[in-house]
């Protein structure tokens, strides 16, 4: 199983949706794919058309090893989702040492069968708290979507002075799989000279694909359905089409 963590530390740069998308893609090529809300503004369950309620047990039990993997699991468009509640916040109110540490999601996936899923895709929230954190302890590699705004550019470059860090303090085996250009127009300026500086610097990590700008995505999500139970003629899904083309090469190049 590779487990591959979505993290920009700058926010609404299409991370959920590429996260959402992406799994739905690779399932349909008949690979096994789980997803992990790790936000707890929940945006990827929502977008998945779930909510959660009140006494169901969630991705909180989970962390604190009160509940099983199954227990929290749902099945949406082939992917197997773990979703987020508000209560995750929970975690970042214990003390260091008892519950809100770094290591939590990667005790709790070494619970899980390894060869039950080829890919567990981890969604992360735009700040480097204790959910990114255990995102990067416990992830193999990471996928950094970013928009074609200036100001991602910023997210982008402090992720990258943090991922050394975590290499070398709690997970060694942290990669870079790719920087994806997410909600993407070469047409505007300032879109094709982000997209110039961000391959000058990563070059060959920079995923060929790129995301275009789609109105079918915003859409899909906010009905809580994929780009291709929504619209599958849409350049959205054509886009995730291709990247998960381009995903699965590089992850069998990596192996």
């Amino acid at each position: 199983m590779l487990t591959v963590g979505f993290c920009n530390l700058k926010g609404g740069v299409g991370k959920t949706t590429a996260c959402q998308n992406l799994a739905v893609a690779l399932a349909r090529k008949g690979r096994r794919v789980a997803v992990m809300d790790m936000d707890p503004q929940s945006n990827l369950s929502t977008s998945f058309g779930i909510s959660l309620m009140e006494n169901q047990p969630n991705i909180f039990d989970l962390l604190s090893q009160e509940v099983t993997w199954d227990d929290v699991l749902f099945h949406r468009e082939g992917v197997d989702v773990i979703p987020s509640t508000l209560d995750l916040v929970m975690v970042e109110l214990h003390p260091e040492g008892a519950i809100g540490k770094d290591t939590l999601l990667r005790e709790a996936l070494a619970r899980l069968a390894p060869k039950r899923y080829d890919y567990l895709l981890l969604d992360s929230p735009p700040q480097l708290g204790v959910f990114t954190r255990n995102v990067l302890t416990a992830s193999d590699k990471l996928i950094v979507p970013m928009d074609g705004g200036f100001y991602s550019l910023s997210g982008l470059r402090l992720l990258n002075e943090a991922v050394p860090l975590f290499q070398e303090r709690l997970n060694p085996r942290l990669s870079l799989l790719g920087v994806l250009m997410t909600r993407h127009n070469p047409n505007i300026f300032i879109n094709r000279e982000v997209e110039s500086e961000v391959r000058n610097h990563f070059k060959e990590a920079v995923f060929e694909t790129h995301i275009r700008q789609n109105v079918s995505l915003i859409e899909a999500g906010s009905l809580g359905l994929s780009i291709f139970s929504y619209d599958p003629s849409s350049n959205g899904a054509r886009d995730y089409e291709q990247l998960s083309l381009e995903f699965i090469k590089r992850c069998e190049h990596h192996e």
